[in-house]
C-alpha cells in the first residue's frame, strides 16, 4: 500500500466552499475534527464520490480515484471504501447475516471473502446473525454496521460520526470494538467527530477543519492542543 492519501478538491455549495489540499497518512486512524458545519462530512461525501467538486484529484495509497484535469472520475460503486455513518441504515426485512452478505453482494467482494468472518469476530456480533434490526440495541445496529463496512474488504474505511447516535452506555460499549479494528486491521480510517475524548482515544493524526479549510494537519502528539481550542469553540457555538 502506498505511503500517502492525496486529497486536493474545491466544492462550492450556495454559500460555502470546502477547499482542501492535504496529504494523509495511508495507515491508521485520521480524525477529522472541527464544530458543525465546517465541512466534514462534505469532504467525506466527496471522496466516495457522492459530491461532485468542481476540482479535484484524489489519490488513496497509489490509486487515482478521481482527477479533474484529465477528465477521471471513479464511479462511487467502483471505489473500494467501507461507509458507516451516524445511523446504521440497516434493512429491517433482513437478518443481521443477510445485511452483511447484501453490503458484500453490492460491492462485488467476494462472497467466500474472509473478511466478513473477521469482521464478525472483530465486532463481537456472532449472536446478533439471525436477529432482525428491530431487536438489536443502538449499539448493536452501529456494530452491524461497522462489520458490513469492513466485509467489504475496502482500501479506505469512512467513519461520519459513527457515535453520535448513541447515548453514553452505548458508546462506551461499542469504543472497545472500534479500538480492537484499528489494533487488528490495515486499513486507514478517515473518523469523522466532535468528541475530543474520541479523537484522544481513537486518533493517530489529526485533522482540524475551520469553514471548509484546514487549520491543522499532523501527528496527534503534534495538533493535540488544537483540541482544546475547537472544544471551547464548539461549547461558544451550542450556548
Amino acid at each position: 500500500m502506498g505511503s500517502d492519501i492525496e486529497l486536493r478538491l474545491r466544492l462550492k455549495l450556495d454559500s460555502f466552499t470546502l477547499d482542501f489540499d492535504q496529504c494523509l497518512p495511508a495507515r491508521g486512524v485520521t480524525a477529522i475534527f472541527g464544530h458543525s458545519g465546517c465541512g466534514k462530512s462534505t469532504l467525506l461525501r466527496c471522496i466516495a464520490g457522492l459530491e461532485r467538486p468542481e476540482t479535484a484529484y484524489l489519490n488513496i495509497a497509489g490509486e487515482c480515484w478521481e482527477d479533474t484535469s484529465k477528465a477521471f472520475r471513479l464511479p462511487t460503486h467502483r471505489r473500494s471504501i467501507g461507509y458507516v455513518f451516524q445511523e446504521a441504515s440497516l434493512f429491517p426485512h433482513l437478518t443481521v447475516l443477510k445485511n452483511l452478505q447484501f453490503g458484500q453482494q453490492r460491492s462485488g467482494a467476494a462472497k467466500t471473502s474472509d473478511q466478513l468472518t473477521q469482521a464478525i469476530e472483530l465486532l463481537g456480533i456472532e449472536s446478533l446473525l439471525q436477529r432482525k434490526p428491530e431487536r438489536l440495541s443502538g449499539g448493536e445496529r452501529q456494530r452491524v454496521a461497522i462489520a458490513r463496512a469492513l466485509a467489504v474488504c475496502p482500501k479506505l474505511l469512512l467513519m461520519d460520526e459513527p457515535l453520535a447516535a448513541l447515548d453514553m452506555r452505548r458508546k462506551r460499549e461499542i469504543l472497545p470494538f472500534l479500538e480492537q479494528v484499528h489494533r487488528e486491521l490495515d486499513i486507514p480510517v478517515l473518523y469523522v467527530t466532535h468528541s475530543t475524548a474520541e479523537v484522544r482515544r481513537m486518533a493517530d493524526h489529526l485533522i482540524v477543519m475551520e469553514e471548509g479549510k484546514v487549520i491543522a494537519n499532523g501527528a496527534l502528539d503534534e495538533t493535540a492542543h488544537h483540541l482544546i481550542d475547537e472544544e471551547t469553540l464548539l461549547s461558544d457555538s451550542n450556548a
